[in-house]
């Protein structure tokens, strides 16, 4: 007696871009470059789960080192940007606070 065949998974560009693999444009692209297989069923793209991998990408250390670095550079700017905008505001009058303060839901 032969065992019955197992199907494949084949999953939908819509269930690949609600697991964070990618907008469906983006995996479009990627089947159209050529680096995603796919099949084509009824008219829409399906990808095998043996190929999910292609669409992870390998992190190096040096790189997440570099996306750190980079993240607090970023919010050192956000930072600096914040404080140079602050500065730059004109002073609130003792009647402007009050409003501000009723419009925030504090005492007045």
């Amino acid at each position: 007696m032969t065992a019955a065949p197992t199907l494949e998974r084949l999953y939908s560009l819509r269930e690949l871009a609600e697991a964070n693999y990618g907008t469906r444009t983006t995996l479009t692209k990627r089947i159209h470059e050529g680096t995603l297989p796919a099949l084509k069923v009824n008219g829409s793209y399906k990808v095998r789960e043996q190929d999910l991998h292609l669409l992870a990408e390998p992190v190096s250390p040096a790189a997440l080192d570099d996306a750190s670095s980079d993240e607090a550079s970023g919010l050192d700017d956000l930072a600096s940007l914040a404080a140079q905008m602050v500065s730059t505001w004109p002073a609130l009058t003792p009647e402007r606070k009050r409003e501000l303060g009723r419009l925030l839901g504090g005492a007045a």
